[in-house]
Parts: structure tokens; sequence; C-alpha cells
């Protein structure tokens, strides 16, 4: 037999082996979905996080509100310091007027109240834009705290400590996912052994006939192993399906609920190498479980 023909026969023997067990095959990919799928849950929050930090990083501005005794010696004091520390891109000056007009664009239920008061309970405010490495920054704490103890300084917000608690929830999320997968690929792995064991079994007469009219063993041992990687390249795909079906679900969600502090944020899909990732977590499961379905004792006459 030719190379190509023992190929074809290969392939065709491990596919009709799948068909012929659909139903064990059909358990073995919907439990391998399950794994792979959780596994891939925490990297879809892992990725979300990280999609809420770059936001938050993109639009990172100090607010340093003022006292109404402030003067205007005491504004440009404070853009003084703050220009020095090259921490900050740039300044904006909101004043009390702009400040109302804000909260009635953004709160338009409780605008009329706002326009309705004898006084304007808003304070003038500078708002910095803070540069790009800016909240990496080391020199970000002392900054903030040198602002609040200025004596034009009402009050001052920003929450770098936030924003690092939120980065080290990214990173938390994304080992958990890979040490989960590591026990979860070796759990699936021994599913599909254990399904491919049993189909051993039923063919374990077709085996003897094959070992005794000469058949090469990677012809006895290949569609077994190849049924193996199958099962595992499936459930990948089923697992990476029902994720992007539920990342789909949650977009719908947001849109329905027109909720406007969930749509500063996108929610998205995993990229392309975290995909790739968990497929290739199903082909180590595949392998794993073909393998050691196919040792010599398993196929042993």
């Amino acid at each position: 037999m030719n190379r190509p023909a023992a190929l074809s026969a290969l392939v065709s023997e491990a596919f009709d082996g799948l068909v012929r067990a659909r139903r064990m095959t059909g358990l073995s990919v919907a439990l391998i979905a399950i794994s792979i799928g959780l596994v891939g849950s925490f990297f879809l929050v892992a990725e979300n996080l990280e999609s809420v930090v770059e936001t938050l990083r993109d639009e990172s501005i100090v607010t340093v509100f003022l006292k109404s005794s402030a003067t205007e010696a005491d504004r440009a004091d404070l853009e003084r310091l703050a220009t020095q520390t090259r921490l900050v891109a740039r300044i904006n000056r909101v004043s009390p007027e702009e400040a109302r007009a804000r909260f009635s664009t953004w709160w338009k239920s409780l605008g009329p109240a706002a326009l309705s008061l004898p006084g304007n309970p808003f304070p003038a405010s500078l708002e910095m834009e803070l540069a790009p490495a800016a909240v990496a920054s080391e020199a970000l704490p002392p900054f903030l705290k040198l602002l609040a103890s200025h004596r034009a300084a009402e009050e001052v917000q920003f929450d770098v400590e936030w924003i690092r608690r939120l980065r080290g929830a990214v990173s938390l999320a994304r080992l958990t996912g890979l040490v989960l997968a590591a026990f979860l690929t070796l759990g699936a792995a021994f599913t599909i052994a254990n399904v491919v064991r049993l189909t051993i079994l039923l063919h374990r007469d077709e085996i003897e006939i094959l070992r005794l009219v000469g058949a090469p063993e990677f012809l006895i041992r290949g569609p077994y192993l190849l049924g193996g990687l199958v099962q595992g390249v499936l459930g990948a795909l089923v697992a990476l399906a029902l994720l992007w079906v539920a990342t789909r679900a949650v977009l719908a969600w947001v849109a329905a609920t027109k909720n406007a502090l969930l749509g500063v944020f996108a929610v998205r899909f995993l990229p392309a190498s975290a995909c790739l990732l968990l497929v290739t977590f199903g082909l180590a499961a595949g392998l794993l479980g073909g393998l050691l379905a196919v040792r010599r004792r398993n196929l042993a006459g």
C-alpha cells in the first residue's frame, strides 16, 4: 500500500470509528468543551478587564476641586506645580457654570433640580489629563498628595490604587486560567483516553485481523490516535463557539439596557492568540488522550 492510500485509509478509519461511536464521541466532545470553556471564560474576563484598564488609562484625568476662596494666583500656582512634574499632558479649567451644565447633560433626570437651585453648588475645578505613562509611574501617588495639600484644593479625585488593583485582577485571572488549563487539559485527556479505549475494545477483533494480515502498526494505532486529536479540536471549537455566543448575548444585553455607564466599556471577544491557545489545549488533550489509549497493553492481542 503506497503512502497516500495508507494515509487516506487511516483518516477514513478514524472518522468511521468516531461516527460509529458517536454517542461516546459526543459525550467526550461535550466534556472537553466544558473544560476548555471554563478556561476560556477566565481569559474572556481578563480580556475585558484589560479593556476597562485601557479605557481608564486613556481617560486618566485628575480632577482637583477648588475651594470657593481660591484666587486666580492659587489656580496658576496649581497649574505650575502640575506642569513641572511632567506627569500632566494638558490642563482644563472648569467653571461652576460648566460643571452644572455637564451634570444636567449627564444626569438628565436630575438636571432640572440642579438648575432650579438658588445658588450653584458645583465648585470650580482643574482637570489634569495625565501623560500616557503617568498612571504606571511611581511619582504619581506623591504628586496626588502634593495636589491635595495645596491651599486651593478642596478635594483631589483620582484613585490610582484602584487602577493598579484592577491590573492585578487581570493578571490573576490570566494566571488562574493557565493553571486551570493545565489541570483541565489532563482531565480532558483522560476523558478522551477512556472513550478511545472503549472504541478499541469494540474493535478488538478487527485489530487482531489486521495484525494477522501484517498491517503496519501505524495503521492499527493511527486511527485511534487521530480520533483523539479530532475530539480535542472539536471540543475546543465548540467551546469557542459557546464563548462567542455568550459574548454576543452580553453585547445585546448592554445595548438593550442603554446604560451610559455600561456603554463606556466595550465588551470584546478573545483575540486570535487566545483562541489559538485554547485550540492548542484541545490538541494537547487529544494527543495525550490518544497516546494513553493506544499503549501496547491496550492493543495487545
